[in-house]
């Protein structure tokens, strides 16, 4: 079993190569993981980060066909994971380090202790939030192919990791593990500056769009949760599901 590490990033080299080394320098075994970012093909940095791939082979550039335009988190992560071939995929952002030494090896620990229907959502600690919110993710392919695809692709950039939380945390499937630190350097936390990627991100999401279909998608959310739940054959508790302005018996 192995991890795809699925990483959306659009020039931050610096970032890239902190989490990369990161990565190296943590792992038990490094044929454990394979990195994948997803790079718009627009991209100033294209050909910097794919001379990095061509000198590491654990990395994987993914192209992502932009048009010149910011097309959200959500379908940059879906590409990835229909780029990767890995059982186990993941949510992880530019702006993450890995601190733990032997993490994958953890975390493979951690799947081939899963029920024979695959799917399990683990989550680790990101150095603000705990056990909170699922900032960074990791599960079984067999979810994505289950409710036809990982990530929810109108979302431009927040409230994906809350909508993975709520899914797994509805059929008893979601685990903290509080023994990994996977480091959320965010500039909202004051880890690192703005930049012109994050700005770039807010002029896309205008308007709040993200915001606004947290609430206009509940029916979606409740129709995943079910979904899961069917496969599952488990009662969902809706009591960990923000179903505000939505009807569980519909």
């Amino acid at each position: 079993m192995k991890i795809a590490i699925l990483v959306p990033s659009r020039e931050r080299m610096n970032r890239r190569l902190t989490m990369l080394t990161s990565i190296l320098t943590s792992v038990k075994d490094i044929n454990n993981v394979t990195v994948y970012f997803g790079v718009d093909e627009d991209d100033p940095t294209r050909d910097m980060i794919k001379r990095v791939a061509t000198a590491i082979p654990c990395v994987r550039i993914v192209d992502i066909k932009n048009d010149g335009k910011f097309i959200g988190l959500g379908k940059m992560w879906n590409i990835c994971v229909d780029a990767s071939t890995e059982e186990i995929i993941s949510m992880i952002g530019d702006d993450m380090v890995f601190l733990t030494q032997g993490w994958d090896e953890i975390l493979i620990n951690e799947f081939i202790d899963t029920p024979k229907d695959q799917i399990k959502g683990i989550h680790c600690d990101d150095g603000y939030h705990g056990s909170k919110l699922a900032v960074n993710f990791f599960c079984h392919r067999r979810y994505a192919e289950v409710v036809g695809r990982f990530m929810r692709e109108e979302f431009r950039i927040n409230w994906i990791d809350q909508w993975l939380h709520q899914v797994f945390n509805s059929v008893g499937r979601l685990k903290y593990c509080g023994n990994i630190l996977i480091e959320h350097r965010h500039w909202v936390l004051g880890k690192d500056k703005r930049d012109g990627v994050a700005d770039r991100m807010a002029v896309a999401d205008g308007n709040k769009i993200s915001d606004r279909l947290w609430y206009d998608l509940v029916q979606e959310r409740i129709k995943d949760v079910k979904t899961l739940a069917e496969y599952l054959n488990v009662k969902p508790d809706w009591s960990v599901v923000d179903t505000a302005g939505g009807d569980i018996n519909a």
